[in-house]
């Protein structure tokens, strides 16, 4: 079975990649016997393979699968600088790409590489055409759509601060930490955490603790969840809201979790002096300015009225 492709010694020229002596000879031939493989790095360590050949590949000690009902988009690259992008579009497969597992972030900034190598004959070795990152995920109807983000993506990142009302430090983050932080906030969450367990979760948002936690209403606001067993060990996820009996999650879990799964709770900030100082007893490490004036201040103008 052969595969072609059109100029394909003009467009690895172009991508400037490099490839051996023997790869680069046969890229060059009108007729080739080429295919991509796709090496997925989930958070968790998981890796996973995937080629756009019609048959499985064992290459570096990875088992590429083939693509089963999967699709890319046409790739994007440019010179000045901008985000390459490129978008992969597949069925939900629970025996390679699981709905529960992208619902758990753990495809979240997944590392992905992108190869090329000749099926008949991978003794040729490879070459490297993309590494990235996978960004937004979007799930419809059984089918899912991911972004590939280029390495380019780090250089959006905004690296210096803007002053507000708001406090810039990350909740949690100590001047002990690795790497440290520029902004430290100086609360030990570990001091805050307290320990429970599910009574019940009437849906994929809702969970109702056992009796263990006496927090009032609203104190593990915008805090972490974090599962000690059952099947969410392991995985952490934002709460919305807690009212005293239940709490709410930004976002459905993967999976239910049943009575008795335990896990551990930290509160969250709202990143204002009133947490700071009610909640955390921490307003010395406040990092905002809240008694700057908005624009509603910077906008007025005298009222002859007033």
């Amino acid at each position: 079975m052969k595969r072609h492709s059109s100029s394909p010694a003009r467009n690895i020229d172009n991508l400037m990649k490099t490839a051996g002596t023997d790869l680069t000879t046969h890229m060059g031939q009108s007729c080739t016997t080429l295919a991509f493989l796709w090496k997925v790095t989930r958070v968790d360590g998981t890796v996973l393979g995937f080629t756009t050949f019609d048959q499985d590949i064992v290459y570096g000690g990875v088992t590429y699968q083939a693509l089963t009902g999967m699709s890319t988009s046409a790739s994007q690259s440019g010179s000045d600088l901008s985000v390459d992008n490129q978008e992969v579009m597949g069925f939900l497969d629970s025996s390679s790409i699981d709905e529960a597992d992208i619902r758990a972030g753990l495809y979240d900034n997944a590392t992905v590489e992108i190869r090329q190598v000749n099926w008949a004959d991978l003794t040729q070795l490879d070459v490297l055409m993309r590494k990235g990152t996978v960004g937004n995920i979007s799930i419809k109807n059984g089918l899912f759509t991911a972004e590939i983000r280029g390495l380019t993506q780090k250089l959006s990142t905004q690296l210096g601060s803007l002053y507000g009302p708001v406090c810039r430090a990350e909740l949690g983050s100590l001047t002990t930490d690795s790497p440290a932080p520029k902004w430290p906030c100086g609360v030990d969450l570990s001091t805050f955490e307290e320990t429970g367990s599910v009574a019940s979760s009437a849906d994929a948002r809702t969970i109702t603790p056992a009796a263990g936690l006496t927090s009032t209403s609203g104190y593990f606001d915008n805090g972490l969840i974090v599962f000690t067993s059952g099947v969410l060990d392991g995985l952490t996820f934002e709460i919305k809201s807690w009212d005293g009996t239940d709490l709410k999650m930004f976002l459905p879990l993967p999976s239910q979790p049943a009575a008795s799964d335990t896990f551990t709770i930290t509160p969250g900030c709202d990143h204002t002096t009133s947490d700071c100082i009610n909640k955390f007893n921490n307003i010395v490490n406040f990092k905002g300015e809240p008694f700057i004036p908005g624009n509603d201040q910077v906008l007025n103008y005298p009222d002859a009225k007033a």
